[in-house]
């Protein structure tokens, strides 16, 4: 009798609490405004509100930042560098001096060449001087024709102007060694050191960052949306998370060899902020509509049906629709605002079908 007593104990206790969990259950089902008999065979959707705004049909294009000069100095004379004057991140002026290259076998050329352009600076003086007495005693009928076309002959034949291109020639190879910047900027590559042998490369980089561009090669039914001097937002994330302003400063007149046409965008850039090589995105417009009845996109399904809630229940619209963005679309005809839309559960609903709202039923 004991063990029946206990046995009995042990199944009350079960019950009691089957029959709290159950009225837990009910008593959570039945939380809200709606009882729980209401919840029961409903379905549990997501809505949003129709609402009047502004919708934007809008095409990304993306590209690669481009300093708005990017120049590589090559030296117009070879030799073994004496000096380097900058570093990597200096600001340059244009005409600065970058490097030196040694000068020393050119001052010797120089000294030969000036050597040799004096003495037959003095012989041609002396020619022309002799020259000079001829041109007298010739008119005098003093010398003959003969004499006088030799002394003539001597003047042309010094080879003086030859001797000055000589000594310019070494001398614009001295001036060549001083490598200087052909543009103004920030050094972004310096590729010697005193040392090395320079003239087969590049010795340094310069960029200038003060403005920068962004050639976005676009499709032809989206350049005629593209006007000179129109104003676009360019999105760089990796400098920040605010758009720039950039501005079209080139619009192309025939397409590239892709059949797109590069638009080049130039962008403000005083605090340096944007490098050269940062990915960028453009927001380019094609249409925009205001005061539209706008819907999540998720509202509407491939059928172009819509669920209105009215009450504990949905009625199936079909809807036409307009333009799109990425989150909402344009219901032209169907719905009116205020309309609250079902957005996430709809594809278990038919027209009629009992749901309850799981959120706030504002518009997301």
């Amino acid at each position: 009798m004991e063990k029946v007593r206990k046995s009995h104990g042990k199944g009350l206790s079960i019950g009691l609490l089957l029959a709290l969990a159950c009225c837990c259950l009910m008593g959570l089902a039945g939380c809200g405004d709606e009882p729980a008999e209401q919840v029961e065979n409903s379905t549990a959707v997501e809505t949003a509100v129709a609402e009047s705004g502004t919708i934007v049909d809008a095409t990304v294009v993306r590209g690669n930042i481009q300093a708005s000069e990017d120049v590589y100095v090559v030296p117009k004379a070879q030799g073994v560098v004496r000096s380097v004057a900058v570093s990597v991140g200096d600001s340059i002026a244009n005409g600065q001096t970058i490097c030196q290259i040694d000068t020393v076998d050119l001052q010797t050329s120089l000294a030969l060449a000036q050597t040799q352009y004096n003495t037959l600076k003095s012989a041609y003086d002396d020619a022309v001087r002799n020259l000079e007495r001829y041109t007298a005693l010739y008119k005098e009928g003093a010398v003959s024709q003969a004499q006088f076309e030799q002394a003539q002959s001597a003047v042309n034949n010094i080879g003086l102007d030859a001797a000055r291109l000589q000594v310019q020639s070494v001398q614009d190879q001295i001036n060549n060694c001083n490598v200087k910047s052909t543009a103004s900027g920030i050094v972004a590559e310096v590729k010697v050191n005193p040392g090395d042998m320079a003239g087969t490369s590049y010795v340094a980089r310069v960029v200038d960052i003060d403005k920068v561009k962004l050639t976005a090669n676009v499709t032809e039914n989206l350049v005629s949306c593209i006007k000179q001097g129109m104003e676009l937002p360019v999105h760089i994330e990796s400098a920040s998370s605010e758009p720039f302003t950039g501005v079209v400063t080139s619009l192309p007149v025939a397409a590239n060899q892709t059949m797109t046409y590069p638009v080049e965008i130039t962008i403000d850039n005083p605090d340096h902020v944007i490098m050269a090589g940062m990915f960028a995105e453009v927001d380019v417009v094609r249409d925009e509509v205001q005061d539209s009845l706008l819907v999540p996109k998720r509202a509407v399904d491939s059928n172009n049906i819509v669920y209105v809630v009215e009450g504990d229940h949905v009625r199936a619209v079909t809807v036409e629709t307009g333009m799109s963005d990425d989150e909402n679309i344009e219901i032209t005809s169907g719905l009116n605002a205020g309309d609250t839309v079902v957005t996430a559960g709809a594809y278990l609903l038919s027209d009629g079908a009992k749901v309850h709202v799981v959120n706030s039923g504002a518009a997301e």
